[in-house]
């Protein structure tokens, strides 16, 4: 049996019913990749920093003999590094996260009531964007700044503090005839607040201006895919006639497989249409998959799909589809009783589309006929 019962259909190429959104091209960051070299030139300039930074903190180690030592003081200044530079860029993409939405509401609440877009009764759009990353951002940047400036005062003390479990890390370890003195505490202090500092500062650009640049881009890209599916389905709505598209519809949920809401939908359609083949042959599809719902298969839907299907042939005499499944149909009823009239309707759905005869070697309907001699001079294997 066939389920395809719609060709492929061409794209338009003129020119009306084109949606285009005037904001599509102003959105392409291939258009404005010009503006975006200085900015990859300053990332570049950014990461330069980091590498010089590393020398830096390589210079300070090394002006500690022992080598355990050395690589002792090196490995802990690169893993403060990494830590101060990783957190600034996630401070800078928390607060750098652009706004989904915020001007499509405002121009929404802007909106007068008697407007043309507000008349037409648009249904709304189902492809949202999840805004939770924006919210948790906003959220996060009150919170932050709130705090900071709450505890301001007790941020001197409290870098201090810092400063001191930053040294332990960045100073010798005591030998067993001394200890590091004072100097070299205070040196390991002002190293690793010149570290935190030095990388989470970079750290927070880099995370800035990465996310106001490519995450926006990326976004863009989003946004722009949501406009050319919207503007499909647009398209789609103009080409096809509605009861097409309910047809359509009706098909959807019968290979989903919800049968009853599938007919319940090609109902409406032959109510307001009784004359539309289409719309027969998929009710007599519909039929068909109700009847094999139950074992032994219920005959009396086979035969109304049979009913269907003849009521199709005579609205779509110039299509071999009514014909083909009919024969299936006839086939899964009685195959001794209707052979005969089986074998014309394929004959006829040949004639017609024979294109027909490859479907009908593997059609799971027509297995029982497989090895009938005249089944295979009709689908030409004699």
């Amino acid at each position: 049996m066939l389920s395809n019962l719609f060709g492929k259909r061409k794209d338009r190429s003129g020119t009306a019913g084109d949606h285009s959104d005037p904001d599509e091209s102003r959105d392409d960051p291939d258009q404005s990749c010009d503006e975006h070299n200085p900015i990859h030139s300053f990332l570049v300039r950014m990461w330069i920093l980091a590498a010089i930074g590393c020398l830096l903190i390589l210079l300070y180690s090394s002006h500690f003999s022992e080598p355990t030592q050395l690589l002792r003081i090196l490995g802990m200044g690169m893993l403060l590094a990494g830590a101060a530079l990783l957190s600034g860029f996630l401070l800078g993409f928390i607060f750098a996260i652009p706004r989904l939405g915020e001007q499509k509401a405002k121009a929404a609440t802007a909106q007068p009531k008697d407007s043309p877009a507000a008349e037409s009764g648009s249904q709304p759009n189902p492809i949202q964007f999840n805004d939770n990353l924006v919210q948790i951002s906003d959220w996060l940047t009150k919170i932050i700044v709130g705090v900071g400036l709450v505890e301001l005062h007790s941020i001197p003390r409290r870098l201090g503090t810092l400063s001191y479990y930053l040294a332990l890390g960045l100073q010798p370890v005591s030998s067993a005839g001394g200890g590091s003195g004072a100097g070299t505490l205070a040196e390991g202090q002002v190293t690793g607040l010149a570290i935190l500092v030095f990388y989470s500062t970079l750290g927070f650009l880099l995370g800035y201006v990465w996310t106001m640049i490519y995450l926006k881009m990326g976004l863009q890209g989003l946004i722009r895919t949501k406009k050319e599916l919207q503007r499909f389905q647009r398209d789609v709505k103009d080409i096809m006639p509605p009861k097409v598209a309910v047809i359509l519809r009706a098909e959807a949920s019968l290979n989903a497989n919800k049968l009853d809401e599938a007919m319940a939908t090609i109902d409406e359609v032959l109510r307001n249409d009784p004359q539309n083949g289409f719309a027969l042959m998929t009710k007599a599809r519909i039929l068909k998959r109700q009847a094999f719902k139950s074992q032994p298969p219920d005959k009396e839907k086979l035969k109304e799909a049979i009913a269907r299907s003849g009521q199709a042939i005579a609205l779509l005499p110039n299509k071999g589809e009514p014909f083909y499944n009919k024969a299936c149909y006839q086939a899964l009823l009685d195959l001794n009783g209707l052979k005969s009239e089986i074998l014309a309707n394929l004959e006829a759905a040949f004639r017609l589309n024979p294109g027909l005869r490859q479907d009908a070697k593997v059609d799971e309907d027509l297995a029982p006929m497989r090895q009938d001699d005249e089944f295979k001079r009709v689908i030409g294997e004699n």
